[in-house]
């Protein structure tokens, strides 16, 4: 190993430029393989053998004579497409108009494409972050029952904050929603009538609507307002006073 005494240090061989001139910063290229591109070409540079690099590296003989004389571009450029360019348009619109990666997935197999599932996947995921495309969250469906129910997603909605807005502090909601979440969702009957008759004792400050209310609730199968209402009964005086 006397001969490695001639050698420049890899300190000074990491001045050496680490990406070709030329390269397109726009495109992306694997991590790993630049890295492996770069320590290649270093160490080569501070006239290591294709042997020793490969020792170093701990990669074969071929690896390292594949980076020292191939092209950095077909070595290390990302192969974002993958086999689905031919199917661009077409994956496009069917993300748009609902349908899951899933099905697309295996409506692409059925066109030709021989690629891995893993790789068509990724090629989606770019797609829908880079056009910030809706992704189907549903089931397997046509296109026309999941178009009906994004388009009932998107307009008939009501979030956790607006039932409470609406129970709480009696702000309007759509008698759409009303009839539903009263069809569907019995107890909020009760709790909303509770809510409502604990509010006129306050307002009218009645002794004898308080009575009524404590002995109506304490009874109520919602273990909630049971739990309420004999709170105020044991704490009856602070409560009167309130």
């Amino acid at each position: 190993m006397a001969e490695n005494n001639s050698r420049p240090s890899l300190r000074n061989a990491m001045k050496v430029k680490k990406i070709p001139d030329g390269v397109d910063n726009g495109v992306e290229y694997n991590e790993k393989s630049v890295q492996l591109y770069q320590a290649i070409h270093e160490y080569a540079s501070i006239r290591y053998s294709k042997r020793e690099i490969a020792k170093v590296l701990h990669c074969g003989r071929n690896t390292v004579a594949k980076y020292l004389n191939g092209d950095f571009e077909a070595l290390c450029r990302k192969d974002f497409r993958s086999g689905m360019e031919p199917f661009y348009d077409y994956i496009i619109k069917e993300l748009s108009a609902g349908i899951s990666r899933k099905d697309v997935y295996r409506s692409l197999l059925t066109k030709g494409y021989l690629g891995g599932q893993t790789a068509a996947y990724d090629y989606m995921n770019k797609l829908i972050e880079r056009f910030q495309i809706d992704i189907a969250v549903y089931k397997s469906s046509t296109t026309e029952a999941i178009q009906k129910k994004k388009g009932l997603q998107k307009y008939d909605q009501i979030s956790r904050n607006g039932i409470f807005r609406f129970l709480w502090l009696d702000e309007e909601i759509t008698e759409t929603h009303k009839e539903y979440l009263m069809d569907n969702y019995p107890k909020l009957k009760e709790i909303l009538r509770c809510i409502r008759e604990f509010r006129e004792i306050y307002q009218r400050r009645s002794i004898p609507l308080l009575y009524l209310f404590i002995e109506k609730y304490k009874n109520s199968t919602l273990k909630e307002l049971s739990r309420f209402a004999k709170g105020m009964e044991k704490d009856l005086a602070a409560v009167e006073n309130s």
